[in-house]
């Protein structure tokens, strides 16, 4: 379906939804990662509020039933750029070859930018939301996530223990994901399918893939990046620290800020907000956005 030509009075920013399939279609499809302990029905609210039919959102190992998991998932982890590269081999073979818009969140952020940095014929531009550069977040681990990623006898049966209690009821789903929202916030929505996307996963591979993450650190690498990179600051984010996230912005030569004023979930309590931030860069011309300068402007 053709897009309907702008009126001279409708800014640019406020394009149809078909105008909006048509750009994304032409600069690549749009991919989103989800985060540890999330999965791709993560992003349902927000590709519903963007009017976005079709994107592709592949899991993290053990976050869905056809999600790769241990032991056959062993070699993904081995080593720090293992899986940006699985990931991006799979993104390719679905995207038939063309470069791809990435968006990704948290944990999903570092394998976009992983992607963009091992991949950079395959990325056009990348956004990321509450984003991390490293596997501490920008502070000290609580006591569980010690016990779970730090004691190999005790943390594999905590982290099964755990993830079924945790997925068992939807009250209880929901009520976990408080501990990511800033004080005041609440959820607009939780997609009952990421509950059943995660329930079908396997705890010991999200533990596995929980420790892999601990231990990574690539901020200095992010500082080879040239690919347009927009980052998206979630401002009173209790999981990523905003210094931890301004330090990711500041490492990228081509890093363009967003604050907004959230927690770590954004899609899931003010999806209308950050679907106005999202379209916006769907709809931007990023031509020569590789060599702009870090600006930060309020979502």
């Amino acid at each position: 379906m053709a897009p309907r030509p702008a009126s001279p009075t409708t800014p640019q920013r406020a394009l149809t939804a078909a105008a909006r399939g048509v750009t994304s279609s032409t600069r690549g499809p749009v991919v989103m990662l989800h985060g540890l302990l999330e999965s791709p029905a993560l992003w349902a609210p927000l590709r519903q509020a963007l009017e976005l039919d079709t994107v592709l959102a592949p899991p993290l190992p053990g976050h869905r039933a056809d999600a790769p998991r241990l032991p056959a998932a062993a070699p993904l982890l081995a080593e720090p750029a293992a899986l940006a590269r699985h990931m991006a081999d799979g993104i390719e073979a679905r995207a038939g070859g063309r470069p791809v818009q990435l968006i990704g969140h948290s944990l999903g952020g570092y394998l976009a930018l992983m992607i963009a940095r091992e991949r950079p014929d395959l990325v056009s531009r990348a956004l990321v939301v509450g984003a991390i550069h490293a596997g501490d977040c920008g502070k000290r681990a609580t006591l569980r996530t010690r016990v779970v990623t730090g004691l190999p006898l005790v943390g594999p049966l905590s982290a099964r223990v755990l993830i079924r209690h945790w997925l068992a009821d939807a009250d209880r789903f929901a009520a976990w994901m408080t501990a990511s929202l800033a004080p005041g916030e609440r959820l607009q929505a939780v997609p009952a399918a990421m509950r059943r996307e995660l329930s079908g996963g396997d705890a010991t591979t999200i533990r596995a893939l929980a420790v892999w993450a601990r231990s990574q650190s690539a901020l200095q690498s992010f500082g080879r990046i040239h690919t347009p990179v927009t980052v998206v600051i979630c401002a009173r984010d209790p999981v990523v620290t905003v210094e931890h996230q301004l330090e990711l912005a500041r490492a990228l030569p081509g890093g363009v800020a967003h604050l907004t004023d959230t927690g770590h979930l954004p899609m899931l309590t003010t999806p209308r907000r950050l679907a106005r931030t999202v379209g916006a860069w769907l709809d931007a011309d990023t031509a020569g956005a590789g060599s702009a300068p870090l600006e930060a402007v309020p979502a």
